[in-house]
């Protein structure tokens, strides 16, 4: 397994938002208010330490959750000697490594925990196929053709390693020589069904990678798998529904695929069929298009030409220097650049940061939102493009 183990920053801002991310009962809704009141995670855990971080103005943190957030602030290292021992690497917004297709969620994963290779979930070509726990033989057959003719004009294959269609996609693209990215719904510690570690432990050898957004000793839960769908439908340009009954879980991601403003593909199936009833649905009450040969599949996902020249075009502005691109800016624009180039801000702290009245700084937002060079996390905003540049953090 590739790992990384937690990674370090110059100013320990990136090990102390691990740290945070880590403690249990912190959900997105409560890290990213965190980030905001504090203006990053080595402030809220100061905080916590002092006794004064743990109100915040619209979130209620329960008392379980503040114990483990005092039990971070007494040893912020515990959950990065956790990840060294099962050979986790993490990645987080703040990293330029960090999935772009990921970015699209509001808020994405604070942090994403990993094995395998890294890089595959930055792919250029990436689609999800999904499908229900009870696939019929046909169902299995249909993800074998898909998948190897994804494999060959170059796609990884996403899925959530679950028996059924899931497993089935990601054993056709291995079968195929194809890489493939499994999204898991609890930690490493907990990877999946057992009847799949050979299944995942190919994965891995053959360049593919398992991730999830959990810290490795959460436990899978029926309240975990809906959201991990979220971001199996994230990190595929499509979604693909190959069977699904009326109450599949397949039907979420690929809702959240259509909310995202990603295609979706659904196998029509016979009227009156329990396996495809799902599909149906889509079809009869969503924007998702039906699945009516290999062929057209290709077509329809836009890979039957090379797009990759325009994909080029559109992140040359990401490589900016820092100063380069602090240079362009104004001086209020510069201020508010500048300070969020060091780490995650909420509207509050940036006011304070910079000295500027409220309206001000939330018009250089604006702009800078619109340049894409922020991201707004929640109620925090973090740097993105160049600002992501090592030399402002």
């Amino acid at each position: 397994m590739e790992g990384h183990g937690a990674g370090t920053s110059t100013d320990g801002e990136r090990d102390a938002w691990i740290s945070l991310a880590s403690a249990p009962g912190v959900g997105d809704r409560i890290f990213w208010a965190l980030i905001a009141e504090h203006g990053g995670a080595k402030a809220a855990i100061r905080a916590v330490a002092s006794g004064v971080g743990l109100t915040l103005p619209e979130v209620r943190i329960p008392t379980r959750t503040k114990d483990a957030l005092a039990a971070v602030s007494r040893d912020p290292r515990r959950a990065h000697r956790r990840l060294e021992e099962l050979d986790v690497w993490v990645v987080t917004p703040l990293d330029e490594s960090y999935p772009d297709r990921l970015r699209i969620l509001d808020p994405p994963p604070p942090v994403l925990y990993g094995w395998g290779a890294q890089g595959v979930l930055s792919a250029d070509r990436a689609v999800a196929v999904v499908g229900t726990r009870r696939p019929t033989l046909e169902g299995r057959a249909l993800t074998a053709r898909i998948c190897t003719r994804l494999v060959g004009v170059g796609v990884v294959v996403v899925s959530g390693l679950a028996i059924g269609i899931d497993g089935a996609a990601h054993a056709a693209t291995m079968a195929a020589e194809g890489r493939t990215v499994a999204v898991v719904g609890g930690g490493h510690a907990h990877p999946g069904p057992r009847a799949h570690r050979q299944l995942l432990e190919r994965m891995l050898r053959t360049g593919g990678a398992v991730v999830t957004e959990h810290a490795p000793d959460i436990l899978p839960t029926r309240g975990t798998f809906p959201r991990r769908n979220r971001i199996i439908s994230a990190l595929g340009d499509a979604t693909i529904v190959v069977e699904a009954p009326a109450r599949s879980g397949a039907l979420i991601t690929a809702r959240h695929a259509l909310e995202q403003g990603r295609l979706v593909l659904a196998a029509p199936g016979r009227p009156g069929d329990v396996h495809t009833g799902g599909c149906l649905a889509l079809l009869r009450e969503t924007p998702a298009r039906p699945l009516v040969g290999l062929d057209e599949l290709v077509v329809d996902l836009g890979y039957d030409g090379d797009g990759r020249a325009s994909r080029d075009a559109e992140g040359a502005a990401a490589h900016l220097s820092l100063e380069g691109a602090l240079a362009m800016l104004g001086p209020v624009e510069r201020a508010v650049a500048r300070r969020l180039a060091q780490g995650p801000c909420g509207p509050d702290a940036l006011v304070a940061a910079t000295g500027l009245t409220a309206p001000v700084v939330s018009g250089a937002v604006t702009l800078l939102l619109l340049r894409g060079w922020i991201q707004a996390m929640g109620p925090a905003y973090l740097p993105s493009g160049p600002l992501l540049g090592a030399d402002g953090r």
